[in-house]
């Protein structure tokens, strides 16, 4: 996901499937924080389930207090707190029953849970409540399309949307979709009325700048990508912002782990961040997937080819998340060959 999984998915959030934990998924940074193994199912008539190690309301507790990265300290130990009678209120009063799954991403806490007509669903909890229900208002806009999942509930007062789930459910980066695949929910999406939609992806971009710089910025990022190679990124993405001529409905943060397998709609997206923007924005983290500078190249021509796109544009701005993937990779995982690759298909000199 300028990413996740800009890097820029982030900041304008990390694209990158392979650096979720860079960009949203706090348990690819410590992979315990999802661990799930010894569910003990709740006594009967319970609302909850408990986990061998801790209770519930400790898990719950424990995964929002790793919102910290995107909230600070403070307002994710404040929320964490909330938390567990926040549930326990929505679980009562929109009659849900707890599954055995918890999990976290960069401005969330996902729980498992069955209404009362049986259905299954997620119930996703922010302290941005704002953002949470104008995010609701971004799956309404897609709904249409059978491609994001439905809204059963919604409450900006509490933070709190009950959706859908997808089954099974299987995140694209741990079973890469075809080109063909992909580049048809990128149509579906992007065929979408864009009037009406306030946000532009200028803006989203220009908070990435921030976000992505001070990580460049830090001395162990820094070493290995320098000033130069970063400002070549900035001045680019601005380039490209200033010269879309057709902008579209784009999801805004369309990374690998932001895709989701349905067994009877194809590809479904999540956690969209809706803005009118250049298509080829949503595409970059599928360029980068797999492979290396050569790899990406050839992606690039197929899916420009697929969607309607022009190669350029699409290289270009595959090129910028490249530099944004290395930097959040770099900081978090250290620099490596996958780095290496990154930044030599990005081609900007040192």
């Amino acid at each position: 996901m300028l990413a996740s999984k800009l890097g820029w998915a982030n900041a304008c959030r990390p694209f990158r499937a392979d650096l979720r934990s860079v960009f949203d998924k706090n348990s690819d940074r410590n992979p315990a924080l999802n661990d799930t193994r010894g569910v003990i199912p709740a006594p009967a008539g319970s609302a909850h389930s408990y986990t061998c190690r801790m209770s519930f309301a400790e898990e719950l507790t424990r995964q929002a207090a790793g919102l910290d990265d995107r909230f600070g300290a403070d307002r994710a130990a404040e929320f964490s707190l909330a938390l567990p009678d926040l549930v326990d209120r929505l679980l009562r009063d929109w009659q849900l029953r707890s599954g055995d799954r918890i999990s976290a991403g960069a401005t969330s806490v996902v729980i498992d849970v069955t209404d009362a007509a049986g259905e299954l669903s997620v119930l996703k909890l922010s302290p941005d409540a704002e953002f949470l229900a104008r995010q609701a208002g971004m799956l309404r806009h897609f709904a249409p399309t059978g491609r994001v999942p439905l809204v059963r509930k919604s409450s900006e007062e509490l933070g709190a949307v009950l959706l859908e789930r997808v089954i099974p459910g299987v995140e694209s980066d741990e079973d890469l979709p075809s080109l063909q695949d992909w580049a048809a929910l990128l149509r579906e999406l992007h065929d979408t009325d864009p009037s009406g939609i306030e946000e532009a992806l200028d803006a989203r971009c220009f908070d990435m700048f921030e976000r992505i710089g001070a990580r460049q910025r830090m001395p162990e990022v820094r070493e290995h990508i320098p000033d130069t190679v970063w400002e070549a990124a900035v001045e680019l993405c601005r380039s490209l912002l200033a010269s879309t001529d057709a902008p579209a409905a784009i999801h805004g943060d369309l990374h690998l782990g932001n895709a989701l397998t349905s067994e009877r709609r194809g590809l479904v997206a999540i956690d969209p961040k809706l803005c009118v923007g250049d298509r080829c924005f949503d595409m970059v983290d599928f360029v980068i997937a797999t492979g290396g500078p050569e790899e990406f190249t050839q992606r690039v021509h197929e899916l420009a080819r697929l969607t309607g796109v022009t190669p350029d544009r699409l290289l270009a701005w595959s090129r910028v998340n490249a530099v944004v993937t290395a930097i959040s990779r770099t900081r978090w995982n250290g620099f490596t060959s996958r780095s290496a690759d990154l930044l030599s298909f990005a081609g900007f000199a040192a």
